[in-house]
């Protein structure tokens, strides 16, 4: 495909129209794409910035690619789009073991790090956890546990066209804000991390376009992708066809710890560390910040009805051992299959 016109076009600050942008998103994804082009159109698009249009365009063609998986209803995903260079240990991939456990049924959504020292899927393999397993085992995976992963390379074959040409690139791309809007199971709550502020109102609105009934777009004001504990996060949340804007505060929810360094890792194997000792109990930043962003989880799926009730839920889910066993029944599950 010759994409030197629309090269053009975006070395311009021209942008897309949602025909244009589809039609060059189906030729990456069908590898017609040079790995050459492919950087060229990526760090343009960056250097340009991207549109509600042309994300809800991208993404839409993702998901028209996608082989897609029916997991029920009342779902919800809890997911950072990655990209803000912190490093921390794989706080929505705990969340939402602790979230399963306090009653939200969570189809995770996940990969590969690109971007990170560990990445959603590294920490479940470490961990013992299946992946790349059949949609019948998944849907009794979510039916009998409320959980499961969607690994996204199972589900997004066609992604892979771009994974060599974004890891050599090592910078952030629109594929880190597409992650979280492709779910395959198209949950209709979800709860997405950006790394700055400027994307929460347009990812909140490709949401809503995708058909979001409950959404939560979250920054922290230290620029971490989820809700932080060393500063407070800005939250737009988009509920029964309303929009708001509210702030957590740390400090306002008993967030005794407020250092990032203590929760950063270099590899899966420390944040499965991180991760068992939440789920042990430990009193610790990692707890503090499972624990914000689990509520928030928990309110976006409806389970309770105010982010409050959401940390009280979660504090009883690790506290109570039901979040551990959660790990637990899933580890087994892996074990049988």
């Amino acid at each position: 495909m010759n994409i030197t016109p629309y090269l053009e076009h975006l070395l311009k600050k021209n942008n897309l129209t949602t025909f244009e942008m589809m039609e060059i998103m189906r030729a990456c994804m069908a590898g017609d794409l040079s790995d050459s082009q492919l950087a060229a159109f990526l760090t343009l698009m960056r250097m340009k910035g991207e549109t509600v249009e042309e994300l809800t365009a991208a993404a839409q063609v993702m998901m028209e690619m996608a082989h897609t998986i029916d997991l029920g209803d009342n779902l919800v995903d809890i997911v950072g789009t990655g990209g803000d260079g912190k490093n921390t240990f794989n706080v929505s991939t705990v969340s939402s073991i602790v979230a399963s456990a306090a009653g939200a049924r969570v189809a995770k959504h996940g990969n590969r790090s690109v971007s990170s020292k560990s990445g959603s899927t590294d920490l479940l393999m470490k961990a013992g956890i299946t992946l790349e397993i059949d949609d019948s085992d998944l849907q009794r995976c979510m039916q009998q546990y409320q959980l499961c992963f969607l690994y996204a390379p199972h589900f997004h074959k066609a992604m892979q066209e771009a994974r060599k040409v974004r890891q050599e690139l090592g910078i952030r791309t629109f594929f880190n804000l597409l992650g979280p809007l492709v779910n395959p199971a198209r949950p209709k709550s979800q709860v997405v991390g950006v790394f700055d502020k400027k994307w929460q109102k347009p990812l909140l609105d490709v949401l809503v376009n995708l058909g979001c009934v409950h959404a939560l777009v979250v920054c922290s004001r230290d620029g971490l992708d989820e809700i932080s504990i060393a500063a407070p996060t800005d939250v737009l949340e988009y509920h029964k066809g309303e929009y708001s804007e509210w702030t957590i505060v740390p400090g306002q929810y008993h967030c005794a710890h407020n250092r990032l360094d203590e929760i950063t890792v270099n590899s899966a194997e420390e944040s499965m560390s991180h991760m068992y000792s939440v789920l042990n109990g430990e009193v610790s930043p990692s707890r503090d910040i499972i624990l914000l962003n689990t509520a928030a989880a928990l309110y976006c799926a409806d389970v309770v009805g105010s982010f409050q009730e959401g940390i009280y839920a979660a504090v009883n889910a690790i506290d109570s051992g039901a979040a551990l066993e959660r790990l637990q029944q899933l580890q087994v599950f892996s074990q049988n299959l």
